[in-house]
């Protein structure tokens, strides 16, 4: 892309459903379409490291693989902290795992990442220095994760200030953003998630390094015992009722995903992008990071829905 027609990337929060990022990345790869910059918030700050270090194949591989055990350990580790019930550091291992990055000047192209400083009410935006110090802070869903200290402030989820950093991006000198938001679109009332998750499923591959990050979440809380099991069960289930009472994840995640929505919805009115994909994911809990394969088809469905659009922005 000439430096006078410079596309951005702005990549949304929203847990679970940012699996779709990783659909819709492999499907704008495959348009060819060429991104000089990415903002990402949140789960969206993730999917922008593993575009920009070329590991989102092994990340589609582990979402066609997870089961809602798999999540349990990945973000319950059964010693609650005042600030949070999750420190993260399970989460934040397995993406050491798939990255081999560790600073923002090791990316293959400029990457910022918006965390909320918690005290001081405002946004803050990293685009340099330790990547995983970043993105730990980026993901820190307020009473779900602990915050993340830096210096004298408490950084959290970017979620809180910025959902969607279309406007990140333009300060990053972009003339043309595109951004992927997961958290307004909702799928047609026919639609039919189980031979979505079915098909999307066959096609992944079992590779050396899959096989070995599932082994790594595999080893994570070998301690649990049965009557904490049960309430792990109870909070990730897949097929809990819908009459079943709330659990407390719900309740926070829920809680924090009217904040988002109300705040996407502003952000689409000041800073509206020229292209704004949007998979049909809404459905999704923050948590569900076992619906890998229904996101990342709603990504690809995305993204081909908008193709003119986005073979448009190079013209």
């Amino acid at each position: 892309m000439s430096a006078s027609n410079k596309i951005g990337l702005a990549l949304g929060s929203g847990g679970a459903r940012g699996w779709a990022h990783i659909g819709a990345l492999l499907e704008l790869q495959k348009l060819g379409i060429e991104i000089d910059c990415i903002a990402g918030t949140s789960i969206g700050s993730i999917a922008g490291v593993l575009y920009a270090t070329e590991t989102l194949e092994l990340a589609a591989d582990l979402a066609l693989n997870l089961n809602w055990k798999d999540v349990a350990r990945l973000f319950l580790e059964v010693n609650f902290q005042r600030s949070g019930l999750v420190s993260g550091k399970n989460f934040v291992k397995l993406l050491k795992d798939i990255i081999p990055a560790r600073t923002f000047n090791q990316l293959s192209l400029p990457l910022a990442v918006v965390v909320t400083d918690l005290k001081a009410e405002r946004e803050v935006v990293f685009n340099r220095g330790n990547l995983f110090h970043a993105i730990r802070a980026s993901i820190g869903i307020p009473g779900v994760f602990t915050p993340v200290p830096d210096g004298h402030r408490h950084l959290v989820d970017g979620g809180l200030v910025n959902p969607l950093p279309v406007s990140v991006c333009r300060g990053m000198g972009a003339d043309q953003v595109i951004a992927i938001d997961v958290n307004l679109g909702l799928p047609d009332p026919e639609h039919t998630p189980t031979d979505v998750e079915t098909s999307a499923a066959e096609d992944a591959s079992d590779s050396t390094r899959l096989t070995q990050l599932k082994n790594s979440i595999a080893k994570l809380l070998p301690q649990i015992t049965t009557p904490i099991n049960e309430t792990l069960a109870h909070w990730f289930e897949s097929d809990k009722k819908e009459y079943e009472s709330l659990s407390i994840l719900d309740v926070l995640t829920l809680s924090f995903r009217l904040i988002e929505n109300e705040i996407t919805r502003g952000t689409l009115k000041l800073h509206p992008p020229e292209v704004l994909i949007q998979p049909a994911v809404g459905h999704i809990m923050t948590l569900e990071f076992y619906r890998g394969p229904e996101a990342i088809a709603a990504g690809r469905a995305a993204v081909q829905a908008k193709r003119e659009e986005l073979l448009a922005l190079g013209a």
